[in-house]
């Protein structure tokens, strides 16, 4: 019981304080629809986050034994995580995605605490072992927060420019400007995610090497304001979704339709 209670304070915690930072950077909405993306997101964070220590043991494939002999053949699909999150956020994209034919898909867990440098030649080894284990030459990306900036800083490294696997990128509510908190971060990686830091003013300069698509929130408790999270200036198109919230967004039916037909452009 007492666990539960805790479990309980700390999503009250996260969602009414995180939504209260966002106000003084987004548009003022009736007061009846943040109430309800408020429920959404502390609903879809209390059936999500009991199952994160699960998700640190299983979900390196994400579709299921009995789709992965019809989905040989065709482009992994590789799940990124964001901060302080493992692949369990991906349970509703890669269900949905499973349905479609899209896939194999698989999730990595990375580190978070660790530096964007040492997760990018994380993500970068995974993606050869993927491509390894499947016969593909490239693999398509579907971050999600701090994943996504994992994503650019690998794909940004001249070392690796040459034998890159990415077929496709797509980031969703990813940071890609700087967060606007200026409280404290835990981990090695947390200076990379403010706004101005030196990582994310080299990815400023960096013009993306595929295509690539940013789908963010117009209120996103978590980055914010949306500008952060576009990257039309870098060569990628964005992709914006009104209302979501930071976990929300990735179990939304507009963007999960989005997100696989960018996915199923001239996929072989």
């Amino acid at each position: 019981a007492g666990g539960a209670f805790a479990f309980g304070v700390g999503i009250a915690v996260y969602v009414l304080g995180s939504f209260f930072l966002m106000a003084g950077h987004v548009e003022r909405r009736p007061f009846g629809v943040s109430l309800r993306e408020l429920v959404r997101e502390a609903v879809l964070a209390a059936l999500t986050q009991p199952l994160l220590p699960l998700f640190y043991f299983v979900g390196r494939r994400m579709d299921g034994f009995l789709l992965r002999r019809a989905l040989a053949g065709k482009t992994p699909i590789v799940f990124v995580h964001g901060y302080m999150q493992n692949r369990v956020d991906f349970l509703g994209l890669a269900r949905a995605f499973a349905r479609r034919g899209l896939g194999p898909l698989y999730a990595i867990n990375y580190p978070w605490f660790s530096t964007l440098e040492k997760n990018a030649a994380r993500l970068d080894r995974f993606i050869a072992e993927v491509c390894e284990e499947t016969g593909a030459a490239a693999v398509d990306l579907v971050c999600h927060s701090m994943g996504g900036l994992v994503a650019v800083e690998m794909m940004r490294d001249e070392a690796r420019k040459d034998a890159l696997k990415v077929r496709r990128l797509v980031t969703i509510a990813s940071p890609h400007g700087g967060v606007m908190w200026r409280g404290p971060i835990l981990g090695s990686g947390g200076a990379s995610l403010r706004r101005g830091s030196k990582v994310l003013e080299a990815h400023a300069g960096h013009t993306l090497a595929v295509p690539t698509l940013s789908v963010y929130s117009t209120h996103d408790n978590v980055v914010h304001p949306k500008q952060t999270s576009s990257l039309v200036n870098r060569g990628g198109t964005d992709f914006e979704v009104d209302g979501s919230a930071h976990l929300s967004i990735l179990f939304s039916p507009v963007v999960i339709e989005q997100v696989a037909s960018f996915l199923s452009e001239d996929r072989p």
